[in-house]
């Protein structure tokens, strides 16, 4: 990983205005755990690398293909994120009542800040 994340999207799309006004964007992904990243978007409309990152379900979900001039890339470069581990009901319990109590929650390890920059 190099500190850098791409998405497909298409100019016709809010995001696209959006990012030409502020390149200041959040990203947020929610699973067993929860990741929030805060960087830079940057509009990539380079072909080589749209062919590069292409994948055939793509074709299916945004119904074109990747040398469609309305496709483009978004490069998000992360500066800072910030990961709490939700997967372990013992640790989010330790978290909370810790919290509750006032006291340090570093031993729990449920959240941890990076800043990349």
């Amino acid at each position: 990983f190099d500190g850098d994340l791409w998405f497909f999207t298409k100019k016709d799309t809010d995001k696209y205005d959006e990012i030409l006004k502020d390149q200041h964007v959040n990203v947020a992904y929610v699973g067993k755990s929860y990741v929030s990243v805060r960087g830079r978007a940057e509009i990539v409309e380079d072909l080589g690398k749209k062919k590069e990152l292409w994948s055939k379900v793509y074709d299916k979900i945004m119904q074109t293909s990747y040398d469609d001039p309305n496709v483009i890339l978004i490069k998000v470069k992360i500066e800072a994120a910030e990961y709490w581990d939700s997967g372990n009901f013992i640790k989010q319990v330790a978290y909370y009542y810790k919290r509750m109590k006032g006291q340090s929650s570093q031993s729990t390890d449920i959240n941890e800040t990076l800043e990349l920059n």
